[in-house]
């Protein structure tokens, strides 16, 4: 009796496991509407007058909850795949599986999340991508007044910079746009804070490059009120952490350019408060790991390149050798073996950029240049030079063609020997890939 029991109960509890689960609607209906319907049953239009985005328009129209013989959204989206009334009319047909669930959706009561209301796939991935969009600063051009038209006038012929070095570049950034470029690179160590001066009057200063002159806290002071400007580099100049504040009401600044200068880790405080701040170039300055950390904590849009380490320099250790006695026919003395130095060298790249896998340190490819200046330019895009690069350990810098220094080089590491040779064959097909 027992056994007849247990056998009743298992055939029961087998035809419940049995039964099909309830249609999510979220799982298996919302997606097929979005990605097939709603272009041609939604808010931008409505072919036959007909909605399917909401509860209202659908259940008013083509669903019937329990009925999905009587619903004319199972009937045309089951006809056979030539029918001219098939629905969607566009692409391939529903597929068995999504038509099974709709009918079951229907069937079970066409049930509707309350208030829910569909968008088109396509829609809904621009909203997702505006979503996370990273927010930019809302740049308001300023009327151009007749004290901005004089400052640009007076940078523009050199004043002050005497007959024989050029002017600064000076010129609107875009066509159709009242914002400036300036640039004082070209004219480098020969422009110094008064030079500046005439940047206080030009409010629609969008892009400064003061890299290579010999400005300090005093020529910054010249632009703290630049609420305009969205990218400055201060590369190769004295600046320190004291004059970095200067700029720390420049809330727009996007990009700032650090690049061998005095800035440390407390010089980081002045940005805390530049939420649009998304680069900092920060190699060969005082800045740390742990300083970058610290304003990503603040900033966590804000990215901050320390560069790479150079290869070092290490003693390399030498085995204690038996010295073999001379034989009785040499007469000279015995030269003391001297010491030599092993250049240890560190690839710029964790992962292969021909197979992408893990690097082998003895395969590398190394590039020379001449100073770190030349070096850092190739690290900021190698692309832009890697045409020039004819060769691993070059003797000339393929970026001025000077003589290298030994101690200024860019490695590159590989998985395998094949893969180094491929890349030597077609650096430019591969240099893209070289990630840090």
């Amino acid at each position: 009796m027992r056994k007849i029991i247990t056998f009743i109960i298992s055939v029961v509890i087998l035809g419940l496991n049995g039964r099909a689960e309830k249609v999510d609607f979220a799982k298996s209906i919302q997606g097929v509407f979005e990605a097939r319907c709603i272009d041609c049953h939604g808010p931008k239009k409505q072919k036959a007058d007909l909605r399917l985005d909401s509860e209202e328009g659908a259940l008013a129209e083509v669903v019937k909850p329990g009925k999905s013989g009587e619903s004319k959204l199972y009937k045309y989206i089951s006809l056979p795949a030539d029918h001219e009334d098939i629905m969607p009319p566009k692409g391939d047909p529903l597929t068995k599986v999504q038509i099974a669930s709709i009918k079951q959706w229907i069937d079970e009561g066409a049930n509707w999340p309350k208030e829910l209301v569909l968008i088109s796939s396509k829609d809904r991935a621009a909203a997702e991508a505006d979503a996370n969009k990273l927010p930019e600063p809302e740049i308001k051009e300023s009327p151009v007044s007749d004290a901005e038209k004089a400052a640009i006038a007076r940078l523009i012929s050199g004043e002050g910079l005497g007959e024989k070095f050029s002017a600064p570049l000076v010129m609107a950034l875009a066509q159709n746009t009242k914002l400036i470029y300036a640039n004082f690179r070209l004219v480098g160590k020969n422009v110094n804070d008064e030079h500046l001066a005439p940047l206080a009057e030009i409010q629609n200063l969008s892009e400064l490059d003061l890299a290579n002159t010999q400005i300090t806290a005093v020529g910054l002071g010249h632009i703290k009120g630049s609420k305009n400007l969205t990218k400055l580099s201060l590369a190769n100049t004295s600046i320190d952490d004291a004059a970095l504040k200067q700029i720390e009401g420049l809330t727009n600044l996007m990009s700032l350019n650090l690049y061998n200068t005095k800035v440390t880790d407390v010089g980081l405080a002045s940005l805390m408060n530049m939420k649009y701040l998304r680069k900092v170039y920060a190699w060969q300055s005082g800045i740390t790991e742990k300083g970058a950390a610290e304003l990503k904590k603040a900033l966590p849009n804000v990215d901050v390149n320390l560069g790479f380490k150079l290869a070092k320099v290490e003693a390399k250790k030498e085995e204690k050798k038996e010295t073999p006695k001379p034989k009785k026919e040499e007469t000279k003395p015995e030269k003391k073996e001297e010491k030599k130095a092993d250049v240890k060298l560190v690839s710029f790249n964790k992962k292969c950029p021909v197979s992408s896998k893990d690097v082998d340190p003895t395969k590398l490819f190394s590039i020379n240049f001449c100073c770190g200046n030349c070096l850092a330019d190739f690290t900021k895009a190698p692309a832009n030079h890697i045409a020039k690069v004819k060769g691993p350990d070059n003797k000339k810098c393929p970026i001025s063609g000077k003589d290298i220094d030994a101690s200024k080089q860019f490695v590159i590491g590989f998985c395998c020997g094949n893969c180094l040779a491929s890349f030597t064959k077609a650096p430019a097909k591969h240099i893209a890939k070289v990630k840090k």
